[in-house]
C-alpha cells in the first residue's frame, strides 16, 4: 500500500494500475473466487438481474454479424450474454474462478473457457472477437489499463466492447468492507475515459446512471432497478439531472447524491468506422 494515498482518494490516478508483477499476483489471488461463493449459493433460483441495463445502455445499440464470436470477462456462468445468444456463434469466457469452467454450453451454444493472466495479457490473436462484454468486472482488476489495450487488440476492426464500471471509491479500500472484495475500487471518470480513449478505442457512448438514493430505495423494497425498462429509464434521467456530481471520494451526505456509475459502448476503429471529422 503507498504511504500517500491522496492522489488516488481524489481520483488523479486509479490505485492498482501501476503495480509489480508480485503486487499484481497477490491482488489476483485476493479477488480470484470474491464473488464465487455468493453466485454458487444463488445458481438454482439465481435471476441475472441486470439485463435491461445492458439492454437499454448497451445491446440495443449494437448490430452484430450472425455467427460473431463474444468474449465475456468475469462473466460467471455467462449470463449477460443471453439477450444477444441467439445472434452468437461462439462465446469465450476469461474468469479466474475454476467453479464455473465445469459449463461449457450456455442454451446450446459452446463456451471455452480460460483463465485470464495475472499480468493482463490475454492469449488471443488480434482481431479474434466481434464483442467483448466487461460488466462490472475491471474494478477488480490491478492493471486496468493493460487489460483494456489487450481488448483493444482482440476485438476485430469495427467490433464493440461493452463495458460498465462504478466511478465512485466504494469506501476506504484499505479496510474491510461488508459485501465487497479486498480489492475492489471503483475506477474516477477522468482516469476510465483517458485509459479507453489511450487504447484506442472511439468512445460512441459514455452513459452515467446508478443514482444512488433511487437504486437504495429500490432496494429496500425488494425491487431490482436495472431488471425493470421503467425503472432503469428513470434512473438514467435522474442521473443526467445530477451528472455534475462524479466526485471519487464521497464522504458527506450531499457527495454522495448522483450517479455511481458508467456504461461505455467503445468501438475499435477500423476501415468502415472511421472517426469522426474534427471538420
Amino acid at each position: 500500500m503507498h504511504d500517500d494515498m491522496s492522489e488516488y482518494f481524489s481520483g488523479r490516478k486509479l490505485y492498482g494500475d501501476d503495480f509489480t508483477l508480485d503486487q499484481l499476483k497477490m491482488w489476483y489471488e485476493e479477488e480470484r473466487e470474491g464473488y464465487t461463493s455468493e453466485v454458487l449459493s444463488r445458481n438454482e433460483a439465481f435471476r441475472y438481474p441486470y439485463h435491461e441495463l445492458h439492454r437499454f445502455y448497451g445491446f440495443n445499440r449494437l448490430e452484430l454479424r450472425k455467427g460473431a464470436h463474444a468474449l465475456g470477462l468475469g462473466s460467471a456462468y455467462g449470463h449477460e450474454l443471453l439477450p444477444v445468444l441467439p445472434i452468437l456463434g461462439r462465446v469465450t469466457i476469461l474468469d479466474p474462478s475454476s467453479e464455473f469452467a465445469a459449463h461449457h454450453v450456455l442454451e446450446g451454444i459452446p463456451v471455452t473457457y480460460l483463465a485470464p493472466r495475472i499480468d493482463g495479457v490475454m492469449d488471443f490473436p488480434d482481431n479474434s472477437f466481434d464483442l467483448i462484454t466487461c460488466f462490472g468486472v475491471l474494478h477488480h482488476i490491478a492493471n486496468v489499463s493493460k487489460v483494456l489495450a489487450e481488448c483493444y487488440r482482440c476485438l476485430i476492426p469495427g467490433g464493440v466492447m461493452l463495458c460498465q464500471e462504478p466511478i465512485v471509491a466504494q469506501g476506504d479500500w484499505r479496510r474491510p468492507r461488508p459485501g465487497l472484495t479486498k480489492n475492489e475500487r471503483g475506477i474516477p471518470l477522468a482516469v476510465f475515459d483517458k485509459m479507453v480513449r489511450d487504447a484506442g478505442f472511439l468512445v460512441e457512448r459514455k452513459s452515467l446512471f446508478d443514482f444512488s438514493p433511487f437504486v437504495r430505495l429500490m432496494h429496500n423494497i425488494g425491487l431490482p432497478v436495472f431488471a425493470n425498462p421503467v425503472t432503469t429509464r428513470i434512473d438514467s434521467v435522474l442521473a443526467r439531472v445530477f451528472s455534475f456530481n462524479t466526485r471519487y471520494f464521497r464522504v458527506k451526505l450531499l457527495e454522495k447524491i448522483g450517479p455511481a456509475s458508467a456504461f461505455f459502448v467503445l468501438r475499435k476503429v477500423g476501415p468502415s468506422h472511421s472517426p469522426p471529422s474534427d471538420a
